[in-house]
């Protein structure tokens, strides 16, 4: 039987940009929570470690994803101003509704799950939420590698979504981001569905009629640009590209993150060989392939 909650939710239905990131290595930390006593341990028991290795780096990276997609959102209004928004004081007032988005986020286990509107409440279509979730995914693969020892695996996908009264998502858009994350992502990186470029196609094919038709244009030639596809065919993050290089306008600070993180894929290749761990053994052999395939040394 439907419950009353049920029958009375408002459902709202709209279209959505998504991220979904893996956290790896997490289950091995996850399974000595069992360890813990059913008492409270004492604060300096070694055991509660596995608890802050799993449960802080969630957190962590909530925290980060959320501070670099803001510092980007920042950074970034000069296209704006390059399409003519921003300059009259009307054109100042349009850009100022046309760049209000919220960035929702929730979790399941060692997953997190970020999400944005592509329509705002100003009924603005946005392209630079997109481009914002690929650069803010991909800045956070590096950073992952060089400043936490880890990586990450995702999938960023376009669709229709709604939210429990939780505040969870639910609908296409989820299902899908984590079917190309949990099915065809396979080693540490971050797929494109095929929904977020048709819809990059479909905004680079829309009439400049005006200035936000011109801005979204710049945003879905931008977000290309850190975009590429893989060996095997799928469109990746490509976060050791050049467009990712040049992002902070300095791109040796960026290519010294990607020597140090080349060498922490090694070492963790190294590792796995040593201890004969063949599916991982593997994944790294294609993570290294894809820094090989950037010059990485």
């Amino acid at each position: 039987m439907q419950s009353h909650a049920a029958k009375n939710a408002k459902i709202m239905l709209g279209p959505y940009v998504l991220a979904l990131i893996d956290l790896l290595g997490q289950s091995s930390e996850l399974a000595k929570w069992n360890q813990l006593l059913p008492q409270e341990p004492d604060r300096d028991d070694p055991r509660l470690q596995a608890v802050r290795n799993t449960y802080g780096r969630v957190l962590k990276w909530r925290e980060r994803f959320e501070e670099v997609f803001t510092e980007w959102e920042n950074h970034h209004e000069s296209l704006a101003h390059e399409h003519s928004i921003g300059k009259p004081a009307d054109q100042r007032r349009m850009y100022d509704e046309y760049r209000e988005n919220t960035l929702h986020h929730a979790h399941f286990s060692d997953s997190l799950i970020f999400y944005s509107q592509l329509q705002n409440k100003h009924e603005h279509w946005q392209v630079r939420n997109v481009t914002q979730m690929v650069v803010t995914s991909g800045l956070l693969m590096l950073a992952a590698m060089c400043d936490d020892k880890s990586v990450l695996r995702g999938a960023i996908e376009v669709g229709m979504l709604t939210r429990f009264p939780t505040g969870d998502p639910y609908g296409p858009a989820l299902a899908e981001a984590h079917r190309l994350e949990s099915k065809f992502a396979e080693y540490p990186r971050i797929l494109v569905g095929p929904s977020l470029l048709s819809y990059l196609t479909q905004i680079e094919g829309n009439p400049a009629g005006d200035s936000v038709s011109r801005v979204n244009k710049g945003y879905a030639t931008e977000c290309r640009k850190y975009l590429a596809q893989d060996a095997d065919g799928h469109c990746i993050v490509d976060y050791l590209g050049d467009a990712f290089a040049n992002t902070a306008g300095n791109p040796g600070p960026w290519r010294q993150l990607q020597s140090d993180a080349y060498r922490f894929v090694q070492h963790e290749l190294v590792r796995f060989n040593k201890e004969g761990n063949e599916k991982l053994i593997k994944r790294y052999e294609r993570l290294q392939a894809y820094f090989g395939s950037r010059g990485s040394k």
